[in-house]
């Protein structure tokens, strides 16, 4: 080992050059081991005796390289192998390392599992960092060490802390226990003082015992190396934590800072003193824990409000008006997460459904994405189920599955709505594009993209006017924070087309960030009405125990739950499975006290973390790997991202059970709750992310192959966070493109702008995008004075490039710019510009498109014949770049020029002529 470090005194890294050095102390001696098994799936070992005390004792003493032995090993060496070093201790000389025979290694039976704590196992190769408080533990005059190690398991697995075994070093006999990790609770911290405070109260007869806690971001992972590793948290807080124990008196328990300031508030606390500690340049204030603070809260919010049964009266009231043929309007639920918008909506539902015979109606699911936001999502998948499509089928039967459902509904209607009947059909390309059908040369393929987005506000309006005409509808626009605008256009335009019939739209809703609620512009005289969900008052919070507790809860409890819900019930009822689940209550006995031990985290993220914590490692990372994809999720994509497929069916139905999520269609489950699934995603360490988003991203692709039409936003968001920048861009611009065809330019320019942020240094492709985002999204909006600015930019970066093509662009889209906003002479010295620009550059293409623009300029001017000359040319540049479509739309205009100057006969051969072109391009 000498000879090692004197050959590598340093090692080269990624970060640097780090010194490494050692010292050691060696003695000969006896060494007692055992091995206590705590239960049959536990058991931990330890090594003491003199030997080891003499060991310790000796390395005290020695410097940098030194190797000290005691006088019992010096006397079995070769002698002047060591030399005196002071009082029973010698010092290793530089001798020759002798030849000894290779030991035999012979493996152990077993793997070794009941010697590793709970999580461990689960941990990645490369570890994480965690933020852990760990409690430094130091002991004297224990009864025996098996004794010992059955107490301090009992209690970490009681506080939920990772105990790993007894080590009898430098500190004496001690023992660490880490709280936050492999397992993470949100109180991890508060834990920690509990299992301290309860050990020192229990302790073994005589026993002494001292503890240092500290609490910092640490590594969390494996030390050692190839041959043998074990779990450790590594970092600047352990180093401290073993100082704190050090220096501490028998019977004290001190921590650090931050410690103090997360306990601050639960427990009562004394200043020891500042002090100064080895490896340490600044010193260090330390607290002195002394006990939990007790502090039971007996009053209450005055909510002054009622249960949700009287809002579900108030919902059902509201709603009554289409059970008499009469419309309803809007409908707002509005509360905070967790306060129960979902649960009424669907208790409402369920009270419908009982009277389904006597009282039909059709209710319609339009479910808004908080991670996609892609135009129309709502209606998408909205109009997926009403059409009876599902992932899990081919094109063919996607196909078929349409063709049934919308002839079923042409069939329902009667002969009096013939007119809505031709509408309807006339729109089917329109519906089938809507929900990924789509086929060549079909009436939705041949519309201008500002006619697909106006056709399909128009063709949602159909279906709600058809069916509300046959029967009481009810749209559900859930989660309608999150809806994107085109999504809110078409309710409004649905509300306007069925004014009159029985509809009525409930939106369920959470304030916005600025605290103003969400509300949806719609028509006068249009019925509005708002139920806001308030926190429950306590006799409804603590009514949901009942059942589990098979009668009142015990007054502490009933007072801790209310406080820490505050009136919300989804929090109040993972409390009651946070405590029911680790089995510590369920006893309506008045005589329990509130355990430190059992105090919830102090939110709903904390709490539902925690939860996710206490399941089965792998159906956690099972979780996780959903919760990645989204609040909904395809098990087909997430077979792919896991490692064994096979046990994706046990995991799902477990997820299920513990009303994680629940099943929408044979292949879709939603998450429950978008808290919980928010809590899963966040729980996970970055690095762990990035590897996730890496699989969903691959296991798209890999199910869709080239049909990844609809999964483009998708694939670029995965990639995005994935870290794979170039896979994201490409993604996020075939999104932005298609968004723009279909006019969908809310969603477009998010998707252009989200291409833009991840191209922050000018590309030749960049530019070109820039420009197409300002000339196909911005301009098509009237939005001409940001479109400027956009072609500005795609001059100067052009500039930056050298790139003469692209600054023709740039002169190109200025001058249409300039000329929508009426400033023709600006306009046509750009396009002269870019003229010269396009043809030093050789660049046909865009030398047509500013001819044909400079054409008719002249001819809004009167000057004809200058404009025909520039309408020729561009022509025949079209001819010669092969660009039918634009050839023809040049033909169209000259045709226009001709009849404004009397040449009428000119005018209608270049009309036909425009005319074949389209005929020949829409028979190909």
């Amino acid at each position: 080992m000498r000879d090692l470090f004197a050959e590598h005194p340093e090692r080269d890294t990624p970060f640097g050059s780090f010194p490494f050095s050692f010292r050691m102390g060696l003695a000969w001696g006896s060494v007692e081991w055992g091995i206590v098994r705590v239960s049959p799936e536990r058991a931990y070992y330890h090594f003491h005796g003199q030997a080891l005390a003499a060991c310790v004792a000796i390395e005290r003493q020695a410097q940098k390289g030194d190797i000290l032995l005691d006088r019992a090993l010096c006397d079995r060496i070769p002698p002047a192998s060591a030399k005196y070093h002071g009082e029973g201790v010698y010092k290793l000389g530089d001798v020759p390392a002798p030849r000894l025979p290779q030991v035999p290694r012979n493996p152990p039976r077993g793997d070794g599992a009941a010697f590793v704590a709970r999580g461990v196992a689960d941990m990645p190769p490369e570890g994480e960092f965690r933020n852990v408080t760990s409690v430094f533990l130091s002991f004297e005059q224990i009864p025996s060490f098996a004794e010992l190690t059955r107490l301090l398991h009992e209690l970490s697995e009681l506080y939920g802390g990772t105990f790993t075994g007894i080590d009898a070093g430098d500190l004496g006999i001690a023992a660490l226990i880490h709280f936050g990790a492999p397992i993470t609770h949100e109180n991890d911290n508060d834990r920690a003082l509990d299992f301290a405070l309860e050990l020192k109260k229990r302790g073994l007869r005589q026993m002494r015992l001292r503890a240092g806690i500290t609490r910092d971001v640490r590594y969390a992972g494996f030390n050692g190396g190839t041959e043998r590793h074990e779990f450790a948290c590594i970092g600047r807080a352990t180093n401290l934590a073993a100082r704190l124990v050090a220096k501490a008196p028998w019977s004290a328990i001190w921590a650090d800072e931050q410690v103090f300031r997360a306990g601050e508030t639960s427990y009562q606390w004394t200043t020891e003193n500042i002090f100064r500690f080895k490896g340490f340049d600044l010193p260090i204030l330390v607290y002195s824990l002394e006990r939990r603070r007790i502090s039971v809260q007996k009053e209450f919010y005055d909510l002054g409000l009622i249960g949700r049964e009287a809002e579900i009266e108030q919902l059902a009231r509201y709603a009554s008006p289409i059970f008499e043929g009469k419309p309803a309007g809007i409908i707002y639920i509005d509360g905070e997460p967790g306060l129960g918008k979902s649960y009424l909506v669907q208790r409402f539902r369920h009270r419908c459904e009982e009277h389904q015979s006597e009282r039909p109606f059709l209710w319609i699911d339009a479910r808004c994405d908080q991670t996609l936001q892609s135009s129309l999502n709502a209606f998408e998948f909205a109009l997926k189920e009403y059409f009876w499509e599902s992932s899990a089928l081919g094109k063919e039967e996607k196909l078929t599955n349409f063709d049934d459902a919308f002839e079923y509904l042409l069939e329902r209607l009667p002969e009096s709505q013939s007119a809505l009947k031709r509408e309807l059909d006339r729109a089917r390309s329109v519906f089938a594009a809507l929900i990924g059908i789509r086929w060549e040369d079909s009436p939705y393929e041949r519309l201008h993209p500002k006619l697909r987005y106006t056709s399909t506000l128009s063709a949602l309006s159909f279906v709600f006017l058809a069916e509300a005409s046959l029967q009481p509808v009810i749209l559900h626009l859930e989660d309608a924070h999150w809806a994107d605008e085109d999504s809110l256009e078409a309710v409004r335009v649905i509300a306007r087309a069925c004014r009159g019939l029985p509809i009525a739209i409930i939106c369920t809703t959470r304030r916005k960030d600025d605290g103003t609620p969400v509300r949806i512009p719609l028509d006068p005289g249009i019925s509005e009405k708002v139920i806001e969900l308030k926190p429950l008052p306590r006799e409804q919070l603590l009514a949901l125990a009942v059942p589990f507790f098979g009668g009142p809860m015990p007054d502490m409890l009933a007072t801790l739950l209310c406080e820490t819900a505050g009136g919300n019930p989804f929090f109040a009822q993972e409390i009651l499975a946070y405590w029911l689940e680790d089995g510590r209550y369920g006893s309506s006995s008045s005589s329990i006290s509130i355990s430190n031990t059992f105090m919830p985290p102090k939110n709903v993220n904390s709490l539902l973390i925690s939860r996710l914590d206490r399941l089965d490692a792998k159906v956690k990372q099972t979780i996780v790997a959903a919760a990645v994809l989204g609040r909904e999720f395809d098990l087909r994509v997430l077979a792919l991202m896991l490692p064994d497929a096979s046990v994706l069916e046990e995991h799902v139905r477990i997820g299920e059970a513990q009303c994680i999520w629940s099943q929408m269609t044979e292949r879709r489950f939603q998450f429950s709750n978008a808290l919980l699934r928010n809590a899963a995603y966040e729980m996970q360490s970055r690095a762990r992310l990035q590897e996730l988003h890496r699989l969903a991203a691959e296991a798209i692709e890999s199910l869709y192959g080239d049909d990844l039409e609809d999964q483009l936003v998708a694939l670029g968001r995965h990639w995005r966070r994935a870290g794979k920048v170039d896979h994201a861009r490409r993604y996020f611009l075939a999104g932005a493109r298609k968004a723009a065809a279909r006019y969908a330019h809310e969603e477009a320019t998010r998707l252009y702008r989200v291409y833009f942020k991840l191209s922050p240094e000018p590309t030749p492709e960049s530019v070109v995008v820039r420009y197409e985002f300002a000339r196909d999204v911005l301009e098509a909006r009237s939005r001409f004075q940001e479109a400027r600015q956009e072609h500005i930019r795609v001059l100067t970066d052009a500039q930056k490039l050298g790139d003469r093509a692209s600054e023709a662009l740039g002169f190109l889209g200025l001058g249409r710019t300039h000329w929508a906003m009426q400033q023709p002479d600006d306009a046509r010295t750009y396009w002269e510009e870019g003229l010269r620009a396009a043809r030093e550059a050789g660049n046909l293409p865009t030398e047509g498109l500013t001819l044909a623009s400079l054409g008719m300029a002249y001819a809004v001017q009167g000057r004809y014949d200058a404009a025909r000359t520039l309408y020729n040319r561009a022509i025949a540049i079209e001819r010669q770049i092969g660009n039918r479509r634009e050839e023809a739309r040049l033909l169209a205009e000259f045709a226009k020029l001709h009849r404004l100057s009397g040449h009428l006969g000119e005018a209608e051969a270049l009309q036909e002529q425009a005319a074949a072109i389209e005929r020949e391009l829409g028979a190909s």
